[in-house]
């Protein structure tokens, strides 16, 4: 832990004076407990400091400031990491969520907005507009992060990734100035982040959505095995006959007060509402429906309802794979360890699918998994520390078995977001992007200033 005698807070206590809308905290500070809270409580770091700057020119100059004092600064915005990454022993953390403006353009096909906002604020203005953008699920979450990092979510097969939907951004280069992307950084900022420098404006598409069907069905769960074997055997024969863009009806199996429940997030995006129904219907008729509240909705709204299913934080981690089809031999993996899911709050189970226009090869990203697939996320988080250890061994028997099915079927890339530090290689992620990312790396941050954004990226080796 640094000291009230640490130079290098002495030196950060004088930059910071010329700065004095700058907000900041030091481990010392009263403040501190409330603006280090981030959703992981078991990360024990502790930071040189946290600053809170107002707009880009903040960000800069705070920039400036750790290169020439050789500290490492780390960007934080949503703070959701599970793996620590947006607050790091003794680094300095750059607080975004000051900087969450949101500036539609006239023709209301894009949108500026600072690097800090997070998914309900920017939800709440759109939804008041009649718009809608690539969007993830848990409000919370700090829109740049999720995006250029990849971005699933239930409007992924309609509008693609959220990488997809950048058109463009300002970043704070390694010499800490305000710099608008080219084309070749941009290409590295959809898939790499924030690799080359804190990302403090993205400007992104976005498209006409007033209104949604949107909601929850929960499946009898009595014999979950069965339950979930129907559904996936329903569910891979309508994926044959073709599903609407529209359409996203993502599984997943988690614990309510009522028991262990298998359900599906239904997400109609489109305000064709009569067709909406029809495909709700098909849905629901995979399985035994004990309830459906899926109705006429927004997505704000939906974010809201969504918001009271997750915990404001918890302990725990998560691990992940990715697979082309749900085949036969996935779904006795999944079934049979999904029965055996500890009955704790927060341990979990989702699947993300991905097609539609982002399930292809383009060169204006460095994204690595663009073929049709299926996320799996496994959710190894609890509430209370005492039940961690039977969450984590659930979840490190599940994902052993599912690396142990036929390597054909396993993507060698896995979601960089949910991948643990060292389960998989760069190499692997970003695959044959992964020698442009290295070159870019280099061009971008010569001397290795954000190398703490991803440190498996290190323009120094």
């Amino acid at each position: 832990m640094a000291s009230s005698l640490d130079p290098r807070l002495a030196s950060l206590v004088s930059f910071l004076q010329g700065y004095p809308t700058i907000q900041y905290a030091t481990p010392n500070s009263p403040k501190y407990s409330t603006l280090r809270a981030t959703y992981s409580l078991d990360n024990p770091a502790v930071p040189l400091a946290i600053v809170r700057p107002k707009n880009a020119e903040e960000v800069a100059a705070t920039v400036r400031f750790a290169r020439a004092n050789g500290i490492k600064p780390v960007v934080r915005s949503g703070g959701n990491s599970l793996f620590g990454k947006s607050m790091i022993q003794g680094a300095l953390i750059i607080d975004m969520r000051d900087i969450a403006y949101i500036n539609i353009n006239d023709s209301k096909t894009s949108a500026t907005i600072g690097g800090g906002i997070l998914f309900s604020d920017l939800a709440e203005v759109l939804t008041k507009e009649g718009l809608a953008t690539a969007l993830g699920t848990i409000p919370f979450i700090g829109y740049a992060g999720w995006s250029t990092y990849g971005g699933y979510g239930p409007f992924s097969a309609q509008y693609g990734l959220g990488c997809d939907n950048i058109l463009g951004a300002k970043v704070v280069n390694w010499k800490g100035e305000v710099v608008e992307a080219d084309t070749d950084m941009l290409k590295g900022i959809r898939g790499a982040g924030g690799a080359f420098g804190p990302i403090v404006e993205l400007t992104i598409k976005l498209y006409p959505l007033m209104n949604i069907l949107a909601g929850m069905i929960i499946y009898d769960s009595t014999d979950i095995v069965v339950t979930a074997q129907n559904f996936n055997s329903g569910y891979q024969k309508l994926s044959t006959e073709g599903l609407p863009p529209a359409l996203s009806a993502q599984q997943l199996v988690m614990n309510s007060p009522h028991g262990k429940v298998f359900a599906c997030a239904f997400i109609w995006g489109s305000d064709d509402f009569e067709i909406g129904q029809v495909y709700l219907a098909k849905i629901a008729a995979l399985g035994n429906v004990v309830m459906n509240n899926v109705g006429p909705n927004t997505v704000a709204g939906y974010l809201q309802f969504l918001k009271t299913l997750v915990p404001p934080n918890a302990y725990g981690s998560i691990e992940t794979i990715s697979i082309r089809e749900l085949n036969s031999e996935a779904i006795a993996v999944i079934t049979r360890n999904i029965e055996k899911m500890p009955s704790i709050t927060g341990a979990s189970f989702i699947m993300h699918e991905l097609r539609g226009p982002s399930a292809a090869p383009t060169s204006e990203s460095i994204f690595g998994a663009r073929e049709p697939h299926m996320v799996l996320e496994i959710i190894k988080t609890v509430v209370e520390q005492t039940d961690l250890k039977w969450t984590e061994d659930w979840a490190d028997t599940f994902i052993s078995e599912l690396r142990k099915m036929d390597p054909g079927n396993i993507l060698p890339s896995t979601y960089i977001s949910i991948t643990p530090p060292g389960s998989n290689s760069f190499e692997n992620i970003f695959g044959s992007n992964y020698g442009t990312l290295l070159e870019m790396k280099r061009k971008h941050d010569p001397q290795g200033v954000f190398d703490l954004a991803q440190p498996e990226v290190n323009s120094l080796k």
